[in-house]
Parts: C-alpha cells; sequence; structure tokens
C-alpha cells in the first residue's frame, strides 16, 4: 500500500483502471528524454507510478507533461460518467481523417458526435433491415397460406357440388324408373313454376356449397397467420 503522504490527491491506489490508464499515458505522451525515467514498473506498481510524478515535475517539460495528464483524467472521469463512455483509439488513413474533419466542420459538430451519428445510423439501418427481412418473410408466409387455403376451399367447392349432382342424378334415376323412361309432357302453363323451382334448387346448392367453404375456411388453421 502506497504512503497516502506520497499520493496525489488526483490519483486514486483503489481505481486500478484509472492508475494504470495514467501510467499508459505517461508512457505514450513522453518524449524521449523524459521515457528514460519512466521505468518498466509503472504501469503495474502504483508506487513507482506516484514516486515517478515528483521525479518529472522537477523538469519543465515534466510539469507541463503532469499538468495534461492532470486535465486527461477529468476528461476521462466525466466521459466514463457520462453514460459509461470509453476511450478508443484507432488509426484513419490521413485522407479519411481529412475527410472526417472536413464532414465535422461542414455540419458544425465534432468528429467524436459525427462517428457516433454514423455509428448510431448504421445500426439503426442494420435494424431496419433485419425488420423489413422478416416482414418480407411475414408476407410471404401469408401468400403460402392463402395459396394453399385457397386450393382447400377450392376442394371443398368440388367436393359439395359433386354431393349435390349426386343427390340430383339419383332424384332423375328415381323418376326415370318410375315413368319407364318416357318423358311426360310438361304443359306450358306450367314452364315458369319449373323454371321458378330449378332456380331455386340451383340457389340452394350455392348457398349449400357457400357454408361447406365458410366452416372450411373458420376451422383451417391456414386462415390465422401465426407469426
Amino acid at each position: 500500500m502506497a504512503e497516502a503522504g506520497n499520493t496525489p490527491s488526483w490519483l486514486s491506489e483503489k481505481d486500478r483502471d484509472e492508475w494504470q490508464w495514467a501510467a499508459r499515458y505517461l508512457t505514450s505522451r513522453s518524449s524521449p528524454a523524459l521515457k528514460n525515467k519512466l521505468g518498466l514498473m509503472i504501469s503495474m506498481d502504483f508506487r513507482s507510478l506516484i514516486r515517478l510524478i515528483p521525479a518529472l515535475e522537477k523538469e519543465a517539460e515534466g510539469v507541463k507533461l503532469i499538468e495534461r495528464l492532470r486535465n486527461a483524467i477529468r476528461q476521462r472521469r466525466y466521459r466514463l460518467a457520462e453514460g459509461g463512455r470509453k476511450t478508443c483509439s484507432f488509426t484513419l488513413p490521413r485522407a479519411t481523417k481529412a475527410t472526417l474533419k472536413t464532414l465535422a466542420k461542414r455540419h458544425k459538430t465534432t468528429e467524436t458526435a459525427l462517428i457516433e451519428r454514423l455509428i448510431e445510423g448504421a445500426s439503426q439501418a442494420a435494424q431496419d433491415q433485419k425488420g423489413e427481412k422478416r416482414r418480407e418473410a411475414i408476407t410471404a408466409k401469408v401468400t403460402r397460406n392463402s395459396s394453399k387455403l385457397a386450393h382447400e376451399l377450392n376442394g371443398v367447392r368440388i367436393e359439395e357440388a359433386n354431393k349435390h349432382l349426386k343427390r340430383c342424378l339419383k332424384q332423375l334415376a328415381i323418376w326415370e324408373l318410375f315413368y319407364k323412361g318416357i318423358q311426360p309432357d310438361l304443359p306450358p302453363e306450367n314452364e315458369p313454376a319449373a323454371n321458378e323451382l330449378t332456380e331455386k334448387r340451383m340457389r340452394d346448392i350455392q348457398e349449400a356449397i357457400g357454408a361447406a367453404v365458410a366452416k372450411r375456411e373458420y376451422l383451417s388453421p391456414r386462415s390465422l397467420v401465426d407469426v
């Protein structure tokens, strides 16, 4: 444990991530002359780090470096407190970096904010694409179900029509057997009544077919879209 009197007030041994980050900051920002004083243990040993700070502050360049470190720590704490923000380090081609700077200036924002906006836009586009694919899959499933249901209902219509046709043919056969194949003459005055009876029976058959189709459609699981 480091002595409390030697520990800077702006650096805490308990926050290992922070002081190791501070050690990496010093290593990456130091001039060649100062790097010779850093040693190899500052990123692993807190006591080595806090002993280094007073040594650096004996030189003008070191004083400026430590001041920059303190400002960087404050900024890091602010970013971490602001919705769990985390520093990212990556390298861009010079042309890409120049384009990023130009775009940020054009949109009156920072390069970091612009990158965030681009990433959020790409993420939203991916979500939209995923939603579109899901909608397309649902539409395709509805189309398949509708086609299968239509085929089933056509089968019901044919089946019901055949049932009524069979009954009518049976009645016709009974009539022919009763009259021994002789077709009686229908008086002209009875022709309208015969036509009306024919139309009524046709309507009855059509209604029976429609009822059978509606019942099958209601009971068929294909009439529901399972999503």
